[in-house]
């Protein structure tokens, strides 16, 4: 679909059970709205518990079945390991609830079509890819043979097979683990930001929390994990700026 500011896109980053979303709805003007993943799994200090977040995660599901045509759900990581056994083995993610392991599978299972991986979008004449983590070229080189040609619809694929499932669970040295990148639910912004910029396309993804509640950005991709919503054209207007 093609955007521009009479016709925009809102933008949620990630939600952890935080309530901004609400507001963000009720206060901008848009035609679509994607959520980037990271429903459930909030961070203590915030004083915010697993079944707040499961509720905001309920209420974030009821919305999007009554606006179905206007809302694209991505998957995080940190729902990922909750919505596959075999992703949650491979990433071993971290802040994973055993307590409500059962109720996170059950929802996001019953309501699998409603998420998915990857979007993409234009805003005039610039094309957008939106994922949870970013797209390294380093970890779509790796696994390119899987993936084939780069696009959302190809990268939503790899929800379904256990080759795929296992490529999207790749985490990097720089969260921990043992891949030369991170995957597309697992990626650092410095891995994505320091790989060639992807030919053709512009990135927007979340994952990366800045405390400072500021979005990070340069002329190829934004990281917007800082607890609040953006609109597209706002987004693309920053990237067009200095670098941040």
């Amino acid at each position: 679909m093609t955007y521009n500011q009479q016709n925009d896109l809102l933008i949620i980053p990630d939600v952890h059970g935080r309530m901004f979303w609400r507001e963000a709805l009720e206060a901008n003007k848009f035609s679509h709205v994607i959520f980037l993943g990271d429903y459930t799994d909030p961070y203590s200090h915030e004083g915010i518990s697993q079944n707040d977040a499961y509720k905001e995660l309920q209420d974030i599901i009821t919305y999007a079945k009554e606006h179905r045509e206007t809302t694209t759900m991505l998957l995080g990581n940190h729902d990922m390991h909750y919505k596959s056994e075999l992703f949650d083995r491979w990433a071993e993610g971290s802040r994973h609830s055993y307590f409500m392991s059962h109720k996170y599978e059950k929802i996001f299972n019953d309501n699998d079509e409603l998420f998915q991986l990857a979007y993409e979008a234009d805003y005039e004449d610039t094309h957008i890819l939106f994922t949870h983590a970013g797209v390294s070229s380093i970890w779509y080189e790796d696994h390119k043979q899987v993936i084939g040609e780069l696009t959302a619809d190809n990268l939503n694929r790899l929800a379904h097979s256990e080759e795929g499932i296992k490529a999207i669970a790749d985490v990097g040295r720089m969260r921990g683990g043992w891949a030369k990148a991170g995957g597309i639910l697992w990626a650092d912004y410095d891995e994505v930001a320091a790989s060639d910029p992807l030919e053709g396309v512009l990135q927007i993804f979340g994952h990366t929390q800045n405390m400072q509640k500021k979005p990070v950005y340069n002329r190829f991709i934004a990281c917007l994990d800082c607890h609040r919503a953006f609109l597209l054209s706002e987004v693309i207007q920053m990237m067009k700026g200095p670098s941040h």
